[in-house]
């Protein structure tokens, strides 16, 4: 797990499940069964601990929509979200970070020109209830992917070097 996920884990993800099903946030146990069942639910790597080196983006986006669940038992999307998960969780996870790719190229909002690319879906993800197509999914990461890192080549290229300029 990368430090910043590890930081959205330990502040705020597992004390928010802790809260509402009563368990105690320092228990340790407790996190390594709720990781286990988490794998085992997704069909993952079975491990415990989201130190294992197998334990990768994939498995994390999966262990944080679990979490979610669990924080919030009520909500139908958060429950939608994770079996959509559950189907195919790399699937899952590239159709996150194809959406996260999309949101730092060109927003939050969608323009009306932009509602027919790629088959008129708002994102990678689908609706709650779509299932997801692994071939369309990482199309559109690759897309997504190479567009951004194209704009962040682009805007490297426009700084000028610190050496450089009229004096």
């Amino acid at each position: 797990m990368k430090p910043g996920a590890r930081t959205l884990y330990h502040a705020r993800l597992w004390p928010a499940a802790c809260r509402v099903n009563g368990w105690g946030v320092g228990d340790l146990a407790k996190r390594r069964e709720i990781t286990r069942r988490c794998m085992e639910a997704v069909r993952g790597p079975q491990s415990d601990s989201t130190s294992d080196p197998r334990f990768g983006d994939a498995e994390t986006t999966a262990l944080f929509v679990f979490l979610t669940h669990l924080a919030s038992p009520d909500d139908l999307d958060a429950s939608a979200e994770w079996v959509k998960c559950q189907e195919d969780y790399r699937t899952y996870n590239l159709a996150r970070q194809a959406d996260w790719h999309e949101r730092a190229l060109y927003g939050h909002g969608r323009n009306k020109l932009a509602r027919d690319r790629f088959a008129g879906a708002a994102s990678a993800g689908g609706g709650a209830l779509d299932t997801l197509d692994p071939d369309a999914v990482w199309k559109r990461h690759l897309t997504m992917a190479s567009r951004h890192q194209k704009k962040l080549r682009q805007e490297r290229a426009a700084v000028p070097a610190f050496n450089e300029g009229p004096f």
